[in-house]
């Protein structure tokens, strides 16, 4: 009986030792463990069976996510395929090891979060506007999500803070792969030579058109870079002689159109005043100005010029007198000035079918009548054919 009641107390004893092992334990704090990078629960070294909680790791990694083609301004890209490099980043030196989960949003390729590793190569995408696609990232603690910190035969419960990185990284973005096209067009016409028109004003108005609305546009004239607008552009104070022009449109999304049929255009060239002439000015004399005798005998010359076509330009009217032209030591050309009153009158001297000669160019006055001449248009016989 002795022995009996000996065993008895032993026995309370051991209750009543583990009872209080249990209460120690469950008096601890729930929540993380400050430093905590393993939500492992402690096991006992003999049995290998959880004693208590674990630490709660509530540090999730972040995510680093590149696009081999970033969305412009617009949000658009110019590509049917995107590839996606991501990679995860820790603060509190947790080891690891750490996985991906990948999630797209837009077209046939739509899924939900999945695994997925880096990198990801996303092809055959349909054009869409900006924000139809969005690609989402989010790197993931695989460690920490396999296991519970909390044993639910201890108390207080322990909760376990998700194990993915709650704010993912991604890109939205649209993707435009057409070009688009260019229409240039001048609004001047030459009834002579229609393809090279003759300019004489302060600016040559052009319109430039694309088929796809708020594209942008680049220029060139004579093969130097211009700025340019559309639909409607001028090109202010042109220098003298030939101009070819050239555009093409740049869609929002980056993507250039070929560049156009090039649009030509001459610029006359403005005298400059020599002895026997003065300068008048006016707003309808083209640059402004131009230059007027009434001495019989007075002559401008201008420098040496291949000329396959003549074209003085000048006003007429009643009481005007006569000039004559001539390159080189070629035969003088008369051109009878006095007529109905007009304002920057071209008036051919030689035209483009009589052949190609070389030499200063000297205009002459004929007479003490009054004669105002303002440019010259001098230039080869060659002209772009007609569309």
């Amino acid at each position: 009986m002795t022995t009996h009641r000996v065993r008895r107390s032993a026995g309370a004893a051991a209750l009543a030792l583990a009872a209080s092992t249990l209460l120690t334990m469950g008096a601890a704090p729930a929540g993380a463990t400050p430093g905590c990078t393993d939500e492992s629960q402690p096991k006992d070294p003999i049995l290998g069976l959880p004693t208590g909680d674990g630490c709660d790791d509530d540090t999730p990694p972040d995510t680093l996510l590149t696009a081999s083609a970033p969305p412009n301004a617009a949000g658009l890209v110019a590509t049917a395929s995107q590839t996606f490099t991501f990679d995860s980043r820790v603060s509190d030196g947790d080891s690891g090891p750490f996985g991906f989960e990948c999630k797209l949003t837009g077209g046939p390729q739509a899924h939900d979060w999945q695994a997925c590793a880096s990198p990801v190569t996303l092809t055959g995408l349909a054009d869409a506007s900006a924000g139809s696609y969005v690609f989402e990232v989010r790197a993931v603690d695989l460690e920490d999500r396999s296991r519970t910190p909390d044993n639910v035969l201890v108390p207080p419960t322990v909760t376990d803070t998700p194990d993915e990185d709650p704010t993912p990284a991604s890109v939205a973005w649209g993707q435009d792969t057409r070009a688009p096209f260019v229409f240039v067009s001048r609004g001047a016409y030459d009834e002579d030579t229609p393809t090279q028109p003759v300019m004489t004003s302060a600016t040559v108005p052009l319109r430039l058109n694309s088929s796809e609305p708020s594209s942008t546009f680049e220029c060139t004239d004579n093969g130097t870079p211009t700025t340019c607008t559309g639909p409607k552009w001028e090109l202010a104070r042109p220098r003298p002689g030939r101009h070819v022009v050239t555009a093409r449109a740049i869609d929002r999304a980056g993507n250039a159109s070929a560049w156009s049929k090039p649009v030509e255009f001459f610029v006359p060239d403005n005298l400059t005043r020599s002895r026997g002439w003065r300068t008048v000015r006016g707003a309808g004399y083209f640059r402004g100005d131009a230059l007027r005798t009434e001495k019989r005998g007075a002559r401008l010359v201008l420098p040496r010029a291949k000329v396959g076509e003549l074209r003085l330009i000048a006003p007429t009217g009643p009481g005007l007198g006569k000039v004559r032209v001539r390159v080189g030591r070629r035969d003088w050309h008369v051109v009878d000035l006095a007529g109905r009153r007009t304002a920057l009158t071209q008036l051919t001297v030689i035209d483009r079918y009589s052949g190609m000669r070389s030499g200063r160019i000297t205009i002459e006055s004929l007479s003490s009548k009054p004669v105002v001449v303002d440019a010259v248009v001098a230039r080869p016989n060659r002209f772009p054919p007609a569309d």
